[in-house]
């Protein structure tokens, strides 16, 4: 049996990885970290600007941690699923905290040509028919992951989710969407960095104008394994 109580849909660099420039939105900090995140699974690709140092070792540690969390829950049974689900749970937990967590800020960029999310040295729009674009920018207002690790009990019972108040496992978020816009890659070295230019409007959830975004970045290769 498969039990993950906690695990959220998912959706790097040290340094001054890019820029990103608001008008209307609060600002987004400094881009520690900007990656071209490449999902061997899916074969999909993404560009993920964020204010998180160090993105691409966490989003492998997080891919690894659910891979280990995904093995060893598959036959664990009800009777000692908390105390047996425990370790690669908080594992799980401790690292995907890393990425999404409180004050973490995100820009995801995907683009799509034919059946391919490969970035080429092209620009790509919002609402193409060819090459097109579309990216979230999301603001985290806390962490669901946090009450994993402060609530996990492996003594209570698989029926009241190891300790943890269903509700503190809710995500929190302030969301826009790229409305218009374009991305102008530069530069694209194959599996090794993309270097690239955004300039768009956004929308709020309710569908409203947030205003413009202007977004560079130099974004380096990220293989994960999920």
């Amino acid at each position: 049996m498969m039990r993950l109580p906690f695990l959220l849909p998912l959706l790097a660099m040290s340094g001054c990885a890019g820029s990103v420039q608001l008008e209307e939105v609060d600002p987004f900090g400094g881009a520690a970290s900007a990656v071209w995140l490449h999902w061997d699974d899916s074969e999909f690709d993404s560009i993920v600007l964020t204010n998180v140092p160090g993105a691409c070792a966490k989003w492998q540690a997080y891919a690894d941690t659910a891979n280990d969390l995904y093995d060893a829950v598959e036959d664990i049974d009800e009777d000692d699923y908390c105390e047996d689900a425990m370790e690669p749970s908080l594992a799980a937990a401790r690292a995907a905290d890393a990425l999404f967590h409180e004050g973490a800020h995100t820009l995801s960029l995907a683009v799509y040509e034919g059946g391919s999310t490969e970035p080429e040295e092209d620009t790509y729009e919002v609402g193409g028919t060819t090459r097109a674009l579309g990216g979230t920018l999301i603001y985290y207002e806390n962490s669901p992951y946090a009450a994993v690790l402060a609530d996990w009990d492996a003594d209570d019972d698989y029926e009241d989710n190891c300790g943890i108040d269903q509700d503190d496992l809710e995500t929190e978020t302030d969301r826009w969407t790229l409305s218009e816009g374009e991305l102008d890659f530069g530069q694209v070295t194959d599996e090794r960095s993309a270097s690239a230019y955004l300039e768009g409007d956004l929308d709020d959830d309710d569908g409203d104008d947030a205003g413009e975004i202007i977004a560079k970045f130099t974004a380096s290769w990220c293989e994960i394994e999920l």
